[in-house]
Parts: C-alpha cells; structure tokens; sequence
C-alpha cells in the first residue's frame, strides 16, 4: 500500500473511532440542559450544612429516594442509594426519568428506611424514630431529609445530568451545658467529668412524614414521651490562661442528643454528680424547631442545679449556643 493511502486510512479510522467515542459520552450527558439521553436518573448528594457528630457529606453513605412523576409509570417508592468506593451514588434498581419536560417531586431522606414500599402519595409518607441511648459516633438518630415539588430534569439537573441533593436536618438539636459550682474544687480542680448518665426526658422519640403542600412533608411527633440518653460532648476543666489549674474558675460540660421537635411546655434532665442524682425540670414555652440546635445552660451545686440563663436557639450549623432565647419559669 501507498504510504500516503496509508496515512488517510489510519486518520480516517481515528475519525471513525473519536466520533463514536463522543457519541458514547453525548449520549451520557444528554443535550445542553444535563438530561441524559439515557434517562438515567443520576444524583449529587452533600448535607449543608456539615455538622460536629453528625452527618456530613463525608459520613453519608446511603439514603433513600421517592420520586413522584407526572407520568405514574416513572414514580418510584424508597429507593436506596448508596456511594460506591469511586464516590459515585447508585441505587438499588434502575430508575429512569419520564422526560426532560415531564414534572417531578421528590424526597430524599437519611438513614434509609428499614422497609421499602413508601411513597409520596401515602398519609403517613413513614415514620422515624430517635435512638433512646445516643453515642457521639452514631447518625442513626440524625434525620437528614431534601425536598421539591413542581420541578422538570431541564430545570433542576447540572450539566453531567445529575439531580442535585442537599441535605439538611429535620430535627432538633438539644444541648446542655452543665458548669460546676466552685465547691467542687476545694479538694482540687476535678480531673475528669464528675457528671454521668444525662438524660433528657419528656419528648416524643418518634416523628411522621406526612405530605404537606410546602417543598418538604410535614413532620408530626408520634407516640408516647420517653427519655433519651445524652452523649458528652465536650469537657472543660478549670484552668487559666497558662493551663494550670485555677479553683477560682469554673469547670464545664456539654452534653447533646437529638430529639423531636414539637411545642413543649416541660421537660427534665435528670444527670448523676459524683453519685449523687439530680433533676432539673424546665417548664415555660418551648417552642423546638426542626433544624435549630438549642442550649440549656445549667449550674450545679453540690445540693441543687439551677438555670443559669436562657435557653437560647440557633440554626444547627452555628452550634454557638448564642441567639434567640426562649421563655422559662
């Protein structure tokens, strides 16, 4: 063969093998607007905010997935997604979009359920209950959820096709901070946390998803009050500015637990100080919002426990214990 026929041959098949190529990757990331012409339905998931001893987006693994589409045959129940060791999700079947026209409603929540079969249409949508014995390691009690309705894939997916999920959290997060009276320094500032088996009583441990006409189900406390187990958080001995031990200061610690948020007139926390038990009832007008943290400040004695200010409440992320207070007696 001619050198030069050569060379057009082997250019042309390049050819021939580039533009196969590029239609292999057009027809993953579907035209302009990201849907795919596969109609694959592809997801980005982050939780916003990350949050201390919670979900982030780097501890979330898994979820499920209710998609609601105008054409019936394209709805799917809960469906599992779970992040593969490349970080790319993949759910338990195939699940196709109707079109990049057809409207769509969605609800994302995580952990996923223990049972499959949910769908958008049910009253309940399903239920959720808290861990009654909660550990700093555990995401079991943290509801993440994500939500809209009247959407189209050519609106709401990025330029690779994928539909965007951002987390946030739907329940509420209690802390209490406990500061110890100057009395239990006179032996010595303490070395370790003399406080033990905090635990927080009054609140419902289990919420219903119901649906609501806003982007997000509504969330309904369900069941019986019970009590929760909170975790310790964080430890501050009483020391000065040097990190020597100051009997003059205060020392502290925070415990946390997640519960469900609702309109409380009373609750306890109940805690044990160097074996000896104490109790402390809040009663007053508690307004707990979904996705707030809130800070009770306590001080203990070595007869009593006291308010030591007002519960104050923040957006989870801020986790400061600074913000808007709420009324207690």
């Amino acid at each position: 063969m001619d050198l030069r026929n050569y060379h057009h041959v082997l250019a042309f098949a390049l050819l021939i093998l580039s533009s196969g190529s590029c239609g292999k990757q057009s027809e993953r990331e579907g035209d302009s607007g990201g849907f795919p012409a596969d109609r694959l339905i592809r997801v980005s998931a982050e939780v916003t905010p990350a949050t201390k001893g919670t979900y982030s987006t780097e501890t979330l693994n898994e979820f499920d997935l209710f998609i609601k589409s105008g054409n019936s045959k394209y709805s799917y129940t809960n469906t599992k997604f779970t992040k593969n060791e490349a970080g790319e999700w993949e759910p338990a079947r195939q699940m196709l979009w109707a079109g990049k026209n057809v409207g769509f409603e969605y609800l994302a929540v995580a952990p996923p359920l223990q049972t499959g079969g949910h769908s958008l249409s049910d009253d309940p949508i399903c239920e959720f209950t808290v861990e009654s014995e909660q550990t700093k390691g555990s995401c079991a009690s943290d509801l993440l959820w994500a939500g809209f309705k009247n959407l189209t894939p050519e609106e709401n997916l990025t330029q690779d096709g994928k539909m965007k999920i951002e987390f946030t959290h739907a329940l509420t997060l209690l802390k209490v901070r406990l500061t110890l009276s100057t009395e239990f320094n006179h032996g010595g500032v303490p070395t370790d946390n003399p406080i033990k088996d905090v635990v927080i009583g009054g609140f419902d441990r289990k919420v219903t998803l119901t649906p609501s006409d806003d982007n997000l189900p509504k969330l309904n406390a369900a069941g019986d009050a019970g009590s929760i187990s909170a975790y310790e958080l964080e430890w501050k001995r009483a020391v000065d500015e040097a990190g020597n031990d100051d009997r003059t200061k205060n020392c502290v610690v925070t415990y946390e637990c997640i519960v469900v948020p609702k309109m409380m007139s009373a609750f306890t926390v109940d805690f044990i100080c160097n074996g000896k038990p104490y109790t402390y009832k809040a009663t007053g007008s508690f307004p707990f919002m979904c996705g707030n943290s809130y800070l009770l400040p306590l001080t203990v004695g070595k007869d009593e426990v006291i308010l030591s200010g007002e519960i104050a409440a923040t957006p989870w992320e801020a986790g400061n214990g600074e913000g808007e207070n709420i009324e207690t007696d």
